[in-house]
């Protein structure tokens, strides 16, 4: 029988995750679910929580949060054999929206009782593991500006504000990605790295990304002008931006990005900062909760 442990953000979506968590509770215990939870206090807690269910012998963990809570929560069961899952609880869901989890909460609660597990693609990265995405460049450099607040806005206007404000002081860095058949030395605007599709909320950064393939999907995105960057930055939200020609799409087991100083990387939410960050893929090493239809 499996047994459950929700890992529940309460500051998530601006107190959303906490808000759905009576109503997740109620169909878990309405299906005959054995589940227990553990309501989150700082940054990490959600990493030392999850392990300690892993090894107590919850053999689903549930991260109610958005991707930061995701991300830590990984970190907490990747290869113990725990499968993880999400439901929508955050600003950013791309892992929700990667495994096709409902937006509806009792649609969600659903699929978690149904508990059907497939194995994915699992990356690690500056001592990390990761389940969907990270990125480094511009849209690093946003995320981290809006992870510090940008008061009194919330949500897609404030990462809209971040872009144009991050725009008017952003610098390039020259950067080495060494891919296994070649190696690119540039100034990129971005590096976009991807097992699921999408980052930022629904940015398809990488559009033909496959979770169980084996290879992470790269998007190397070359410097535009800002005029030009505003003007062509809604096409992410659909994925045409790869028919640009300022981007370059790789697919590879490894990389390994490296720059002369330490900049912003962006993993599922989080802001870590790296020169020399190797990306590594166990292929099919995460066992995850899917919704219907994928």
């Amino acid at each position: 029988m499996n047994r459950y442990k929700l890992i529940v953000n309460p500051i998530a979506g601006g107190g959303k995750a906490l808000k759905l968590l009576p109503r997740i509770e109620e169909k878990l215990a309405a299906g005959g679910v054995d589940f227990d939870t553990h309501i989150t206090s700082c940054r990490g807690d959600a990493t030392v929580a999850a392990k300690e269910a892993a090894e107590k012998g919850f053999n689903i963990v549930v991260a109610v949060g958005g991707d930061g809570t995701v991300n830590e929560t990984l970190n907490g069961i990747a290869e113990t054999g725990a499968a993880l899952a999400a439901v929508h609880g955050g600003k950013g869901n791309d892992f929700c929206l990667s495994t096709r989890m409902p937006r509806n909460i009792d649609d969600a609660c659903e699929a978690l009782i149904k508990a059907e597990i497939r194995y994915i693609d699992l990356g690690r990265v500056l001592n990390r593991y990761f389940i969907n995405s990270v990125g480094t460049g511009f849209d690093a450099a946003v995320a981290h500006r809006v992870n510090k607040g940008v008061k009194p806005l919330k949500g897609l206007s404030a990462y809209i504000y971040s872009v144009v404000i991050t725009l008017m002081i952003y610098r390039v860095f020259e950067m080495e990605i060494a891919l296994p058949d070649e190696t690119i030395s540039a100034r990129p605007m971005l590096v976009g790295v991807g097992i699921g599709k999408s980052y930022g909320g629904g940015m398809m950064i990488v559009p033909d990304a496959l979770l169980d393939d084996g290879l992470f999907d790269i998007c190397i995105f070359d410097q535009l002008s800002k005029p030009a960057l505003l003007y062509h930055f809604p096409k992410v939200f659909s994925g045409s931006h790869v028919k640009l020609k300022q981007a370059g799409m790789y697919r590879a087991d490894q990389l390994v990005i490296r720059t002369a100083v330490d900049v912003p990387l962006h993993m599922e939410g989080e802001i870590f900062f790296g020169r020399e960050m190797h990306f590594t893929l166990k292929p099919k090493g995460m066992p995850v909760l899917i919704g219907p239809g994928l």
